[in-house]
C-alpha cells in the first residue's frame, strides 16, 4: 500500500507540472451470464512526459484494473544516451535477456527465454550507452541483479547478459553472411546453440544445432501450394502441405507417427466456414456470416458435441454490443466467454 501511495503522489505531481502531455486509455467491459450472474472488467491507463530545462526527459504510467488495482507502471528519467525506471509493482524485465530460445536448443540457461519467464520481478533497470555499447542493470525485490551488454560489431550483434540469483550468464551474435541469417549462442552449464537459415533454389531451409541435438527444415513453394519438412536427430519428422484455391484454404500434416492433422477454410461472400480434424478423430466445426450494419453471427460445434452460438454487434466508436451462448468455456475460438448465456457491453478509449 505504501508503495501505491507513493506512486500516485509521484503520478499526480508529475501531472501537475505537464498537464499538456497526460493522457488517458483504457477499456471497460459489464456483462450478466445466467449461472454466474454480474460481472464487469474495467482498465484505465495513464500517462504522461516532460521535457526537462537541462535536456532530460521525465515520464510515467500507470494502468488500474479493476479500478482498485494497480496492474502495471514505470516512471522514468531519461536522455539521450542513458535512463533510469522505477517499475510500479515490479513489473520490469530482467537486464539479462538478451534473446528468445533457440527452438530445439530450449532455455540455454536462463538467458535465452521468452522475457516473461525472467522477468524476476525487476523494480528498477537502468541503461546506458557507451562507447557505441549499451549497459543495462535491474535490481529486484530481493536485492538480486542483472546486467546485460549489447553492442553492434559491424553488422553482427553481440549480446551479453548474467543473472546473479542463479550464477547464470551467456552470450549470443547474431547476423547475416553470404545470404544466411543465423544467432550463435553460448551459456553456462556447458550450453550453447546455432540457429541459422537460408534460401536457396527456391526453398526457405533453416537449422537449428547445439547440445540439445539438431534440427533441420525446409518448405518450398509448388505452383498454389506449399510443402514442408522438418527431421531431427531423433529420427522424428514432419511434412506439411498448404495450399489455397478459389477461396479455400486447406492444411495437412502428417508425422513420424502416423499423426496428421488437417484443416479448411472456405468464404464465399459473408460466409467463413472452417473445419479442423485429425488422426484421433478430434473435429472442430465454426462458420460466421456478417449480417451487415456492424452485426455478424456465428455458430459452431465440435467432437465432444459442445455448441456455441454468437451474436454481436459493432455500436462503432470501439464499442461493441455482444449475446453468446455456449455449452462449456471457451469453445469459440474468436472469444473467451463462459458457459452459459451471457449479455455484455464493451468499449475502449
Amino acid at each position: 500500500m505504501k508503495r501505491i501511495l507513493l506512486t500516485s503522489t509521484a503520478l499526480v505531481a508529475f501531472a501537475g507540472a505537464a498537464a499538456a502531455d497526460v493522457s488517458f486509455s483504457g477499456s471497460a467491459e459489464f456483462s450478466y451470464n445466467d449461472a454466474t450472474g454480474f460481472a464487469d472488467d474495467v482498465s484505465i491507463t495513464a500517462s504522461g512526459s516532460a521535457d526537462l530545462d537541462n535536456g532530460m526527459t521525465a515520464s510515467a504510467s500507470l494502468t488500474i484494473e479493476d479500478l482498485d488495482t494497480v496492474e502495471a507502471g514505470d516512471i522514468t528519467l531519461s536522455s539521450d544516451n542513458a535512463s533510469i525506471t522505477y517499475h510500479v509493482g515490479g513489473d520490469g524485465t530482467g537486464a539479462a535477456y538478451i534473446g528468445d530460445e533457440l527452438a530445439k536448443q530450449g532455455t540455454l540457461t536462463n538467458i535465452f527465454e521468452d522475457s516473461d519467464s525472467i522477468v524476476e520481478d525487476a523494480g528498477i533497470s537502468a541503461s546506458a550507452s557507451l562507447g557505441g555499447a549499451t549497459i543495462s542493470m535491474s535490481i529486484n525485490a530481493a536485492d538480486k541483479y542483472q546486467i546485460g551488454v549489447s553492442t553492434d560489431l559491424g553488422g553482427t550483434d553481440l549480446s551479453l547478459g548474467f543473472v546473479e540469483a542463479t550464477g547464470d550468464f551467456g552470450a549470443s551474435l547474431a547476423g547475416a553472411s553470404s545470404g544466411v541469417d543465423y544467432t550463435l549462442a553460448f551459456g553456462s552449464n556447458d550450453t550453447y546453440g546455432l540457429s541459422a537459415s537460408t534460401s536457396a533454389g527456391g526453398a526457405d531451409v533453416s537449422l537449428d544445432f547445439g547440445d540439445a541435438g539438431w534440427e533441420i527444415g525446409a518448405s518450398m513453394p509448388m505452383g498454389p501450394a506449399t510443402a514442408g519438412i522438418t527431421f531431427d536427430d531423433t529420427s522424428a519428422w514432419e511434412v506439411s502441405l498448404d495450399t489455397s484455391l478459389e477461396g479455400v484454404d486447406l492444411g495437412f500434416t502428417f508425422d513420424d507417427a502416423s499423426a496428421w492433422t488437417m484443416s479448411a477454410g472456405v468464404t464465399a461472400g459473408d460466409v467463413t466456414v472452417d473445419f479442423e480434424t485429425d488422426s484421433a478423430s478430434v473435429w472442430s466445426l465454426d462458420a460466421t456470416y456478417d449480417m451487415g450494419n456492424g452485426v455478424t453471427a456465428g455458430i459452431g460445434t465440435d467432437s465432444a458435441s459442445e455448441q456455441y452460438v454468437e451474436v454481436d454487434y459493432d455500436l462503432g466508436g470501439g464499442a461493441n454490443l455482444s449475446l453468446d451462448y455456449a455449452t462449456s468455456k471457451e469453445i469459440n475460438p474468436a472469444e473467451d466467454i463462459a458457459a452459459g448465456t451471457t449479455v455484455s457491453v464493451s468499449f475502449s478509449f
